[in-house]
Order: C-alpha cells, then structure tokens, then sequence
C-alpha cells in the first residue's frame, strides 16, 4: 500500500492511481497526528456521554457483548484510563472511543478464530485486579472512503468474580 503527500495534504491509497485525502476532522475527531491533546479531551468526552447512556439506559454501566453473551463493564477511571494514554495517538482509536458502544456490542475474535486469553502483563492490569486479559476485534468498514476501513482491538479485564471490564481499545494493523 503505497502512503505519501500529494500537495501538501495527508492521503491514504491502495495504488498511486487511486488517491483519497483524508479530511482534517472526521465527526469532529482531528486527523492530524499532532493533535494528540485534542482528541484527549474528545475521549474524556465520549466516555462521560457513554456513561451517561448507560445509567439511563440499563441503570447501570454494562454493555452485553453479542459474541460472549456476556456484561462487559465500563468502569470510571479504569476503563478509561490506559484508552486514554493510546487512543489520543491516533484518529482512528479515538473515533472507536467515540463509537465504543458498538465496538463493546459487536467484538468478537479475529476471523471467528479462537479467543484470545492472557495473563495480566502490566501493574496496571494486576493493579485493577484482573486475573485475565481477553483480546476481541472489531472491523469499521466503509465502502466509498477506504480510510474508513480500519480494525480495533478491545481489550477486556476479567476479575477473579468473572467480571469482565473493558481495558483499552485501539487501532491496530491486520
């Protein structure tokens, strides 16, 4: 995939025939790298309105992921706090922080492979209690703009009570 500058402006393509700039914002999200700090505050953003939605919708802050058929949790100040570290690097792990209802919902493992488990690697994961790490995918796909196209891991925390907690969620290469 060949990746360059045409006048000036960031392109993504599949070929140096077909070349597609991409926007300096998408629904609002600062594409440009240096724009870390922006898309900080965006993340804070979504969760609190995530957050919100959850109270208001199922009075608690689970969401039921269809593939596991089970709750994953959103926890302030867990759930967000090492998203926020890796998801301000990138548009693209801020546009799934953004849309992370439907990435929690719909994760499932890669290619309907087998899950993927560990231990907790980190201080952080043994920090906030976790006895396992479970690695689910999610795929954006758009067929008119290709770098829409893009997939995001979901990183879930599982408790010793079997609580699942989402970790960390953001974009990867496949």
């Amino acid at each position: 995939m060949w990746q360059g500058r045409v006048g000036g402006g960031r392109i993504f393509a599949k070929s140096k025939v077909e070349i597609m700039a991409i926007p300096e914002y998408i629904e609002g999200i600062p594409t440009k790298k240096s724009l870390g700090n922006d898309r900080l505050k965006l993340i804070i953003e979504y969760y609190d309105k995530l957050w919100k939605r959850l109270q208001r919708e199922v009075n608690s802050n689970y969401i039921i992921n269809d593939f596991l058929q089970t709750k994953i949790y959103i926890v302030k100040n867990e759930s967000d706090s090492k998203t926020r570290t890796e998801a301000k690097n990138n548009w693209k792990s801020t546009y799934a922080v953004k849309h992370l209802y439907t990435v929690v919902k719909h994760a499932r493992p890669l290619d309907g492979g087998i899950l993927e488990y560990s231990n907790p690697k980190t201080g952080a994961q043994k920090g906030n209690g976790y006895k396992q790490i479970l690695i689910l995918y999610y795929t954006f796909s758009n067929e008119k703009l290709d770098y829409m196209n893009f997939t995001v891991k979901l990183t879930i925390g599982i408790k010793a009570d079997k609580k699942h907690v989402q970790y960390c969620v953001n974009k990867i290469e496949v």
